[in-house]
């Protein structure tokens, strides 16, 4: 019996696995690439940023003004707040970027036409590279 592999035998027709639906939470299926691809583009992807974004920009006036609230007087505080505010926006959306670009690349598989598929992760590359060229810039002109 060593070499041989186990013999799988479909009872119940599932042996497609990208179209099933799991019980587990949204976030974990479009992490695992179980998300159809339209859903995880629009909404996940574009919609997603507008609300992490919109959020986050919410959390960093409300920071702003308790940073006032504590010490009117100074500019500091309002502005400690508002640091506050961003250093949270800014580590949310990096994770919310990180999930959101992985669920639109894993469920790229998951269309009818293929074509859709490659033109998801272009954009997810295009994404990237956009993110990352402004700190590259930084980083190389701090050297120079």
């Amino acid at each position: 019996m060593a070499g041989q592999d186990p013999i799988f035998i479909d009872q119940f027709g599932t042996t497609s696995t990208q179209n099933q639906t799991s019980p587990g939470p949204w976030w974990k299926d479009g992490w695992q690439g179980k998300m159809q691809l339209w859903k995880a583009f629009w909404v996940c992807f574009v919609f997603g940023h507008g609300i992490v974004i919109g959020l986050g920009l919410g959390l960093m006036m409300v920071a702003m003004v308790l940073g006032f609230a504590v010490d009117a007087g100074s500019l500091d505080a309002g502005f400690t707040g508002l640091a506050t505010g961003g250093t949270v926006l800014v580590s949310v959306y990096l994770t919310f970027v990180v999930w959101a670009v992985v669920t639109v690349w894993r469920a790229a598989d998951n269309c009818v036409d293929k074509g859709w598929g490659l033109m998801a992760r272009l954009a997810m590359v295009s994404y990237g590279i956009c993110l990352i060229l402004p700190f590259a810039a930084s980083l190389f002109g701090r050297m120079g």
